[in-house]
């Protein structure tokens, strides 16, 4: 048995499965189907094979339930690239599944720093502030 070993990389994201801020679900389908077109758009512009873990979960804030999906994203060991090309391919990756799924905000967690991508300031109405 192969062994490989690099140093570890990771991030993670929740995008929610409500279109903007209305009760219009995404289905687990559709939602694949998007994250399967956006990996091969990447892997076609970048170079970058991304392999994401999608674990379903829900966002719970101040009067605001929504199922979401989270992606976990790896150095993948068989597949690596350097840090800063697989840090840009998860941001551009995440913004295309925000603007395909209608995504108002979401926050990429990474090694380093917590980014927030917004398409606008609204806040979700059913968050009692």
């Amino acid at each position: 048995m192969n062994s490989i070993s690099i140093k570890t990389y990771a991030a993670h994201a929740t995008i929610g499965l409500y279109k903007a801020y209305s009760n219009e679900p995404i289905t687990l389908i559709d939602f694949k189907k998007v994250v399967f077109q956006s990996q091969e758009k990447i892997k076609k512009e970048l170079g970058v094979a991304l392999s994401i873990k999608l674990t379903p979960c829900e966002i719970v804030f101040l009067g605001q339930e929504e199922p979401s999906v989270t992606l976990d994203f790896i150095q993948y060991p068989k597949f690596p690239t350097t840090e800063k090309l697989l840090k840009e391919a998860i941001l551009q990756l995440v913004q295309l599944l925000m603007e395909s799924l209608d995504q108002v905000r979401t926050v990429i967690i990474f090694p380093d720093d917590t980014i927030c991508l917004e398409k606008s300031d609204e806040i979700d109405p059913k968050i009692q502030l």
